[in-house]
């Protein structure tokens, strides 16, 4: 598990470092061009729409100039228009201004008398040849007019191509502007509503007399919006993209998608319009539910001069918008096709790096395999109970690569390692073998020693028996005891030798599955059967979950029983032995069964604790110390694991590690 993640990991942190080389320029880059792209978009489009409304404000101008000209022409035509305006004057020129009051509401009642179809004679004070003059006038630009009528300096109606006008005009705005105390100014109103979709602008001239310095009168066109509208409603911007006219309160006059006036520019964005020269600007908000919408401006300035009322009193601005989703489209165009280009590229580079990775990490993985194999097997040096039964040899750990690189040399030194351990662990084993055998030289030393002193007493007592026996002045009881006695005596010694040949041969193991139950039985079986003295009590608990060993059942039998016997020679006045055993193993690791016996007795001194699986090492008056000698040996023969741990008054546990049968 441990290989597969780190597998994984490797092979993970080189794609991701690939990625990041190659993915982060392109992001940067993805950046960049999104960056570059809207500012040039904004220079084009921004510079295009002022071009635009630059455009379309000269063409308003030159129409609300034409039309001036056009009403000034007509205010100063000397036979019709100005002699009927001087004509009209000069009726009541004699009179005082109450007079003159009077005959102006008198005149006032009677043309809307005819106005109203009462009378049908047309009233004598209207001038019948401007009359005629202007209805020409009109006629030729009938589209474009709903009316044009002219008054005299008080005022008064004078020509009207429109009869439903009302007669005396002298409080109206226009002509007060146009007329101007007599002095004259040009007057172009805002743009207002007349009817149900009808909207108009007036421009009023004023008639000058023949010298031009003091006006007799006032001539007012009612011009229809549409001629302006058609100025706008010529700006084709994409699909989404229109003009508008607009003053400087934000209202729109002229807006080919709403009504005018029904909705208001707000005022952080008329600041930005309202300056002396045509330009362009990015709109937080455009009025039109758009954000960050570029819209071009220019301001609208005629060549005559106006009264200062004109215009409503404001300025008015050409505005040119475009839906900013139309606007930026090229752009989310242009990164959808570079992410698209972006995306098959991670691709491509998650695939060559997936190709790369493998590539280049799996020498390292067999390196690593291989290094986990050596590991292993050195690790089972530490718990294997002989070294020649652990040993494997490394010469099939060896790792092949041809990369021409450091990967090779890698892999070239990882061989060699592993030859220099090859020849190291044979040494190792070799001076094993040489330490085995002067430790068996050293312990057949003893061992003759040891036999021989018990050997000595036994035949210097046979000996003497025998002379007993030949003396024929001994008696018959005499002669039968001492030949009982050399029985025990050869029987004694019989049983020491025995002793001493299991301690000396070392009989290989025949391994086989034995279940854990049916060993400790058979042990408790026998050590039963060579019980004396006190009775011991016996608790023997086997987990559920315990398999089978795979060990010699005789030598894993045989050191079990002495060690039940030690532990019933440590309780002379009688206990409690207790025998457990239980599964003991982690994940991936080979099971063990763990056997712990543990009694009641006297436990044993630290300082004899150090010496107790010595040879011959013993505290009791009987005994040769090979007990504890053999079980150790006998345990670690079949590949386990034996301990003690014992304080004096307290008794002593021995905890043996059996390997199990794999599952």
């Amino acid at each position: 598990m441990e290989l597969s993640r780190s597998r994984r990991g490797l092979q993970k942190k080189f794609v991701a470092s690939l990625l990041i080389v190659g993915f982060s320029p392109g992001i940067v880059a993805l950046f960049a061009t999104y960056l570059y792209s809207i500012q040039t978009i904004k220079t084009s489009i921004g510079g295009s729409f002022q071009q635009i409304a630059a455009s379309t404000a000269r063409r308003i101008e030159v129409m609300i100039d034409d039309e001036i000209d056009g009403a000034r022409h007509l205010a100063a035509t000397p036979l019709t228009v100005r002699a009927s305006a001087e004509a009209s004057n000069g009726s009541y020129r004699t009179e005082d201004p109450q007079a003159i009051r009077a005959r102006l509401l008198q005149r006032s009642s009677q043309w809307e008398r005819y106005r109203d179809g009462e009378d049908r004679v047309l009233p004598s004070y209207i001038d019948r040849g401007t009359l005629v003059y202007i209805r020409d006038w009109y006629a030729v630009r009938a589209g474009g007019y709903q009316n044009l009528l002219v008054t005299d300096a008080q005022g008064a109606l004078v020509a009207s191509v429109a009869p439903t006008v009302g007669y005396l005009h002298g409080d109206e705005l226009w002509w007060r502007e146009a007329f101007a105390d007599g002095r004259g100014r040009l007057y172009v109103s805002d743009i207002y509503k007349q009817a149900a979709g009808e909207y108009l602008l007036d421009i009023a001239v004023p008639i000058m007399d023949r010298s031009g310095k003091r006006a007799v009168g006032v001539v007012k066109l009612e011009l229809r919006r549409a001629n302006l509208m058609k100025a706008i409603m010529e700006i084709k911007v994409g699909d989404r993209g229109h003009g508008m006219l607009l003053n400087t309160e934000g209202t729109p006059l002229i807006c080919p998608v709403l009504p005018p006036k029904a909705h208001l520019i707000n005022d952080p964005l008329m600041r930005q319009l309202m300056q002396t020269t045509p330009g362009w600007v990015v709109a937080e908000d455009d009025a039109h539910g758009g954000h960050n919408s570029i819209v071009g401006y220019a301001p609208i300035r005629f060549v005559h001069p106006l009264s200062e009322s004109s215009l409503g009193g404001h300025q008015w601005y050409a505005f040119v918008r475009q839906d900013p989703d139309e606007t930026y489209a090229p752009v989310y165009t242009l990164l959808r096709t570079v992410g698209m280009i972006g995306f098959g590229m991670v691709t491509a580079l998650a695939s060559l790096g997936f190709f790369l990775g493998r590539l280049f990490v799996k020498p390292i993985l067999m390196l690593q395999e291989q290094a986990d194999a050596i590991r292993q097997s050195v690790r089972d040096l530490a718990s294997a109970g002989r070294f020649d039964r652990a040993l494997r040899s490394t010469a099939e750990r060896r790792v092949t690569v041809r990369t021409g690189d450091e990967l090779e040399s890698l892999a070239l030194a990882f061989n060699q390692m592993a030859q220099a351990l090859d020849e190291s662990l044979k040494t190792i084993r070799n001076q094993e073998n040489e330490l085995l055998r002067k430790e068996k030289l050293a312990s057949v030393g003893q061992l003759l020693a040891a036999l021989a002193h018990d050997i000595k007493n036994p035949l210097g007592v046979i000996r003497s028996s025998a002379q007993l026996v030949l003396d024929d002045h001994q008696s018959e009881a005499v002669k039968r005891e001492v030949a009982q006695y050399v029985i025990e005596e050869v029987d004694r010694l019989t049983n020491r030798i025995n002793h001493f040949l299991r301690f000396a041969r070392q009989k290989p193991p025949e391994v086989r599955p034995v279940a854990v139950k049916v060993l400790l039985e058979a042990a408790l079986q026998e050590w039963r059967a060579l019980g004396t003295g006190s009775v011991i009590a016996e608790e023997v608990s086997i987990a559920s979950d315990v398999p089978d060993l795979m060990v010699d059942p005789d030598q894993v039998k045989e050191a079990l029983v002495n060690l039940m016997i030690n532990a019933r020679e440590a309780m002379p006045q009688g206990g409690t032995l207790t025998i457990t055993a239980s599964m003991e193993g982690k994940s991936g690791a080979p099971a063990t069964v763990v056997v712990r016996i543990v009694d009641a007795g006297c436990g044993i001194s630290p300082e004899h604790l150090k010496q107790i699986f010595d040879p011959f090492f013993t505290t009791k008056d009987f005994g040769t110390g090979l007990g504890l000698t053999n079980a150790k040996r006998l345990v670690e023969q079949n590949g386990g694991q034996l301990a003690i741990n014992s304080q004096e008054g307290k008794g002593t546990e021995v905890v043996l590690r059996l390997p199990a049968l794999a599952r």
